[in-house]
This record gives C-alpha cells, structure tokens and sequence, in this order.
C-alpha cells in the first residue's frame, strides 16, 4: 500500500501542491492586504516594517513598482532553514527553500491593486486572509513551507502537542500587529488581525498532518490490527466483542493517526474487509506517546 501511495503521490506531486500554496498566499498579500494597506504577517509583516523603516526612517526610496517586501523576506529567512533541516529533514528543507524563493519573485513582481478589491475592508480581509491561510496550508501539507513563522510553527507544533502552525502564526502576529497599531495604525492593524486569524483558522484546516484523528474498526479480521500497525507504523489496539445484530464475534481495532493518514488508513481497510464497521472521531486532545509526524516523505 505504502509503495503504491508513493508512486501515486510522488515528489512532482508535492512540489505541484507546493508551489500552488505560495501563489496562493503571494495573490492574497498582493491583492487583499496591500491594495487595503494592512499589515502582513509573520515574518512578511517583519519584512515589510523593516521597509517602512528604511522608507521612513532611514530615508530610503523604493519604488512603487519594485516593492522589496520579497528580498527583505527571503534574506531574514536564511537563519531557519538550519533549524527547517535539523528538525524535519533534507527533503522538507529543499522543498521550502524552492517555495521560499518562488514566494519571494510572486511578492516582488504580482501587481497589486491600487484599491482594494472589495470595498468591505472587512470582508477583503476575512476573503485574503482565508486564501492566504489556504496557501500556507497547502504548502505544509506538501511537505515544505513557505518560510519564516511556518518554519517555527513546524518546530513548536512538532515539540508541543498542543501548538500548531495556525497557533503560533496568530500569536506571533498579535505581537507584530501590537508594534504596528503603537508605531503606524490602530485601525489598520485591527483590521490586520482579523487576517492572520482568518489565515491561521484555514492553515489549520488544510494542513492535515496536524489533525489527529481517532479510527474504530469493527471487523472479523483479526489480522487487519497488525496490517494498520506495519503501514501507519502506529500502535493500535485491539479487543474482541460481540455483535447483538449478527450474534457472531468481532473485533475491534483502535488506532490515533493524523488526517493525512487516515486516508491510507482507508485504502487498506477497504482492501482487507470491505464490510467493516468504521468510526472516525476527532478527539480533543491526546496524552502519552503519540508521535506527531508534520513532514511528508
């Protein structure tokens, strides 16, 4: 089974649904957040204060057409792809690396607007933060990452049971918005806010390694337990019971995965007992050795 996912989803693959997520998030800075002049996140919103800083500050002009958010971006970036290596391996770091730089060209070059697109500033941003959320969550579910804030997300998430991407982004960026809103806008950086959330809460969603997922089986195969074990590479549980309809013994399978691969999960047990009795919960927390796996292989 494992074999054929492989072949099935191969590294043209993940590369595609990669690269797919830093348009997405580079069309939803370009078009939602600068043509309404917020504030970006992460270590986008680092980069473009440091702009306003030189612009401002510094006394630096930069024009219009050539915005360096993207250069600013890719250079502050170069510090964590040691950390991206060491914690999740060569493949999640070549993978970001090329989302990084492919993110850096989209946010130099796309044209934005020069007025929002929609004129609810409230809905430009709940629209461009969801699309921007969508994009990230894409990215990780390829096994890369678009750098900065997902980067450290990957590595707090994958320390701390309870943190995700999602979570730290909205943290982190509570505390950018927080300088914003004292050095430029209040306003504006409220309104910024309402973005990352909207972009954290559909990073969460999309990103399904970070999704844990609790699977029931009832079965007659005794041996389906050990055959979910060797290809999850999980521990599972098993118990015999009874069925009152059927008046035959059963048993029953428990195995914690995350959403990501529940879906092999599925395969298998469609292959080994198409007649199953299958159920899927999300549990609210989980306690004990349960090994959270962010990167694809």
């Amino acid at each position: 089974m494992e074999a054929r996912r492989n072949k099935i989803h191969g590294e043209p693959h993940h590369l595609f649904w990669s690269i797919c997520g830093v348009v997405f998030f580079a069309a939803a800075y370009r078009w939602f957040l600068v043509p309404a002049g917020l504030y970006g996140g992460g270590f986008t919103g680092i980069a473009q204060l440091i702009k306003l800083f030189l612009q401002e500050i510094v006394g630096i002009g930069i024009p219009e057409e050539m915005d360096l958010t993207g250069v600013i971006f890719w250079c502050i970036n170069l510090p964590l792809f040691a950390l991206g290596y060491k914690c999740l391996g060569g493949k999640f770091l070549y993978r970001t690396i090329l989302a990084v730089f492919i993110q850096s060209l989209l946010l130099t070059f796309i044209p934005a607007p020069s007025s929002p697109l929609l004129d609810d500033l409230l809905l430009n941003c709940m629209i461009g933060g969801a699309l921007s959320g969508l994009g990230v969550g894409m990215t990780l579910r390829a096994g890369g990452s678009g750098g900065g804030l997902d980067i450290l997300g990957m590595y707090c998430a994958k320390k701390l049971p309870d943190f995700s991407v999602g979570k730290i982004n909205v943290l982190i960026n509570a505390l950018i918005y927080l300088v914003a809103a004292i050095r430029y806008d209040f306003e504006i950086a409220a309104y910024s806010m309402v973005f990352a959330v909207a972009a954290g809460f559909v990073t969460d969603c999309t990103h399904d390694q970070n999704i844990k997922i609790a699977a029931f089986i009832v079965t007659e195969n005794k041996m389906l337990g050990d055959r979910i074990s060797k290809a999850v590479c999980r521990g599972v549980t098993s118990w015999e019971g009874w069925g009152e309809h059927s008046r035959q013994g059963k048993t029953v399978h428990m195995v914690v995965v995350s959403k990501y691969e529940l879906q092999g999960i599925k395969r298998l047990i469609k292959q080994e007992d198409p007649q199953a009795f299958v159920m899927i919960l999300l549990p609210e927390t989980t306690m004990g050795n349960f090994e959270k796996r962010l990167e694809v292989l």
